[in-house]
């Protein structure tokens, strides 16, 4: 089967770019705001411990010399020097070897953890005093007695309570400026590149005037720079065009008229053989010119049509024309009532004549040629039906390349006529083998649900 691939889910290129770049910047800003809080937050508990050990020997060595009443008359006198109401910076707990409280600003030994010697991490609230992060050492003394010093992480309380909040109100104003540059950027891209394609539209349906407006191409970037070249190569499309249409013009004049001649030369000089060759001569150099026309796209106007106006006309014609002994032609057109298709009526009149000219050539006597005519969500289809023998292949190329050979006689130059329509008028054409018959199918975009693809 030949058949257009459906259109692909459109994946818009620049905002999928422009979100990864946001997404990267994001994961960057976390990322150094994480280091900052990290490195700040080890420098200061290097510090305290620092100041830990450091007290932490001079009280070993008043240990060695006072006595315990003593040296917690040394802790008090500390603990008594904290100056101001702010929570107190520097914490002691001295416990009897029996876990009772000796001396300390500490209520009790912080909660969930083991009284034993090393080093502690743990927030106040867990020895009953104001919360914050505390870092601390524990140290087994003669007699049984242990030891707590700790120090307040204030800097790192004083980050996570002022810097943190001000980095997130910081990235919600980046988010907000960067989410408002990509829409507006994408949204200039978008406008730019539709404006671009529907010059390509156009082109496809045969307007070789149409150009990317000048404020595109004038924008002075890489954009501009691409619309200004299509610009060029369109025109010069359009030159060459007109050019070989002139051209073929002519040629198919001055054939046309030789081939008269010769024909009418042959019918005068009694040669009917090689008067009938020049007529089909004549015939298929129509033939050829129509084609190059439909594929060419210009000289024609799209419309809005109704498909069954123009499937009923073709059926007409080969009606009034006589059909073959016993074969009756049939048009259906239930289910498509509102059905409208963009189109030029004489290439989709002339597609429908030569698949049913295609039909009624492999069609028994006393079968049926139907014609039927469906309106689906997105969809008009018309479909061309024999119960003759089928074709070889159900490959339209194949179809097209045999020709008048074998079993596919007869659909080579029709079914080309009916491929070309259908690019132009951005249908699809599917070949399916019926046993018995043979039928084609054409696929349109519906005018009334969306723009036409020609």
């Amino acid at each position: 089967m030949n058949a257009a691939a459906p259109a692909a889910t459109r994946r818009p290129l620049l905002l999928r770019l422009l979100i990864v770049n946001l997404l990267l910047a994001l994961l960057l800003y976390a990322a150094l705001v994480a280091a900052a809080l990290f490195t700040l937050t080890q420098t200061a508990e290097r510090m305290a411990r620092a100041d830990i050990a450091a007290e932490l020997r001079v009280l070993a060595r008043r240990a060695e010399e006072l006595k315990v009443v003593a040296f917690a008359d040394a802790i008090d006198y500390r603990i008594e020097i904290e100056p101001g109401d702010a929570p107190t910076q520097s914490l002691y707990l001295l416990l009897h070897h029996d876990g009772a409280k000796v001396v300390g600003n500490l209520a009790y030994w912080p909660r969930g953890l083991p009284a034993v010697e090393g080093g502690l991490r743990f927030d106040g609230a867990q020895a009953g005093i104001s919360a914050g992060r505390i870092v601390a050492e524990a140290t087994r003394l003669d007699g049984g007695f242990l030891l707590l010093v700790g120090r307040r992480l204030e800097l790192v309380d004083t980050m996570l309570l002022r810097f943190v909040p001000a980095a997130a109100v910081l990235l919600a104003g980046f988010l907000a400026l960067a989410a408002v540059l990509t829409l507006s950027t994408a949204q200039q891209f978008r406008r730019r590149i539709a404006a671009t394609n529907a010059v390509f539209e156009a082109l496809r349906r045969g307007d070789l005037k149409q150009r990317v407006a000048p404020e595109i191409t004038q924008d002075g970037d890489e954009l501009a720079e691409l619309a200004g070249n299509i610009n060029e190569a369109l025109a010069e499309n359009e030159r060459l065009v007109h050019g070989l249409d002139a051209f073929s013009q002519t040629a198919a004049h001055e054939l046309n008229r030789e081939l008269s001649h010769l024909r009418d030369e042959a019918r005068a000089a009694g040669v009917p053989r090689l008067a009938n060759a020049s007529g089909r001569l004549i015939d298929l150099l129509q033939e050829i010119l129509t084609l190059a026309k439909v594929e060419g796209g210009s000289g024609f106007e799209n419309r809005v049509l109704d498909p069954v106006a123009f499937v009923a006309a073709a059926a007409e014609l080969y009606r009034d024309a006589a059909l073959p002994a016993g074969v009756e032609l049939a048009v259906d057109a239930a289910g498509s009532e509102g059905a409208r298709v963009h189109g030029v009526e004489e290439h989709l009149r002339g597609a429908v004549m030569n698949l049913i000219e295609n039909a009624l050539k492999h069609s028994p006597p006393e079968s049926t040629v139907r014609v039927v005519v469906r309106a689906e969500a997105q969809a008009v289809t018309v479909s061309v039906r024999d119960q003759g023998p089928g074709a070889a292949s159900e490959d339209l190329t194949e179809l097209i390349v045999a020709g008048a050979q074998g079993p596919a006689a007869g659909h080579g130059f029709g079914l080309r006529f009916v491929q070309a329509v259908a690019i132009r008028h951005g249908a699809r054409i599917q070949l399916r083998n019926t046993h018995p018959g043979f039928e084609v199918t054409l696929r349109f975009p519906r005018a009334d649900t969306a723009p036409a693809a020609a």
